[in-house]
């Protein structure tokens, strides 16, 4: 059967997809996801829902209005430049840079608002087509750094992000070309942008829940603890905060150290989910008993903790790291699995000065990952 759908009825349909996934996500960012990160990603999905709704009322042609153009432009630059801001946040960047992604987006809408009455649609569509893939490619990489490079959903992103942002790039070559024949029609575009965002939707659900624990849960104090008896991430980060604070103000010192279980994901795969998860438990009571009582500990995801300790004493994150190398060698994870957990560990702080958490967590990150290069 031969289906034969025009395309204003696709084009009114993208608009209903993303109204949809937007609603859905700016509610249950509103209620239980109300960070940096999450609203972000909300002006992400709010600017991509402006852009393929004009699109749908209007068209992209050139009976269209300079000044439809020039918005539908901005909006859907802003959007993907937005969702890459989001994820740095999510990967513990201290700027998200959406000032930049705002300044870039009325950059893109230059070609249209200059342009007269009847401004040149090959122009504008080389910057809208290229730049949004520019920030689609960046948002992919931004997926590859850290712990998220691990996690199912962070990849499932990359690569829609990564296969949609190359053909945006090479639609916006076809438009450069001037071919007619050669020219990608509206579908080619609108239907591929609408995806990200649809993708984008799910996997980045999946991933703030997994970073914060069940969203529908109406218990602050429920939320206070991980299902592992530490910390949970942002408790974590809100007490880690006030920590560093208070440490500022009174001329403290303070230290972070990040521990990343080296060999979680091989166990899975070797021995079963079962195994993971009495990786992590054993992990925990390692930490737990030889770490300082007055250390902070939290559990950040994806086999990685993170301990905030007091370093008014020389090498205090040094012993952290040392105590704990010492609990993993002497204790194996229990009598039917006879083998030892490994792990890499990021420090940071020490120094007399005014930090900021997320410059310790910048720093530690940072040092863990140059540890990962070396292990290889």
């Amino acid at each position: 059967m031969d289906l034969d759908i025009d395309l204003t009825t696709l084009l009114v349909a993208c608009a209903l997809a993303l109204a949809t996934v937007t609603t859905v996500f700016t509610i249950t960012a509103a209620l239980r996801h109300n960070d940096e990160s999450n609203r972000t990603w909300v002006g992400a999905f709010a600017a991509a829902l402006c852009a393929t709704g004009l699109t749908a009322i209007y068209g992209l042609d050139r009976s269209t209005p300079a000044a439809v153009v020039a918005t539908i432009d901005a909006s859907w630059v802003f959007a993907t430049g937005a969702l890459w801001a989001g994820c740095r946040l999510l990967d513990g960047r201290r700027r998200s840079l959406i000032l930049v992604v705002l300044l870039v987006g009325l950059a893109a809408a230059a070609p249209a608002a200059l342009g007269g009455p009847d401004p040149d649609l090959d122009v504008v569509s080389i910057v809208r087509l290229g730049l949004s893939g520019f920030f689609a490619w960046l948002a992919a990489t931004e997926l590859m750094r850290g712990p998220m490079r691990l996690n199912l959903n962070a990849r499932i992103l990359q690569t829609t992000l990564l296969v949609v942002g190359g053909w945006f790039i090479a639609a916006a070559a076809l438009f450069a070309a001037g071919e007619d024949g050669g020219r990608p029609g509206q579908a080619s575009t609108i239907l591929p942008f609408t995806a990200i965002f649809v993708v984008a939707a799910i996997c980045l659900s999946a991933l703030r829940v997994e970073r914060s624990g069940n969203w529908w849960s109406v218990s602050v104090e429920s939320r206070r603890q991980s299902d592992l008896p530490v910390l949970a991430a942002e408790s974590f980060r809100e007490d880690a905060r006030d920590r560093v604070e208070r440490a500022a103000l009174t001329g403290g010192q303070v230290g972070l150290v990040l521990a990343e279980i080296s060999d979680l994901d091989e166990l899975n795969s070797a021995f079963g989910r079962d195994a993971g998860d009495r990786a992590l438990i054993h992990f925990t009571q390692v930490l737990r008993s030889h770490v300082p009582a007055s250390a902070l500990i939290g559990y950040l995801g994806a086999g990685r903790f993170a301990v905030l300790v007091d370093s008014a004493m020389s090498g205090a994150t040094a012993l952290v790291v040392s105590a704990v190398r010492t609990g993993l060698v002497e204790e194996s994870l229990g009598e039917r699995l006879e083998i030892r957990t490994g792990a890499r560990f990021g420090t940071s702080g020490g120094i007399q000065v005014a930090p900021t958490f997320e410059g310790l967590l910048a720093d530690a990150t940072a040092d863990l990952d140059r540890v990962r290069v070396l292990d290889g």
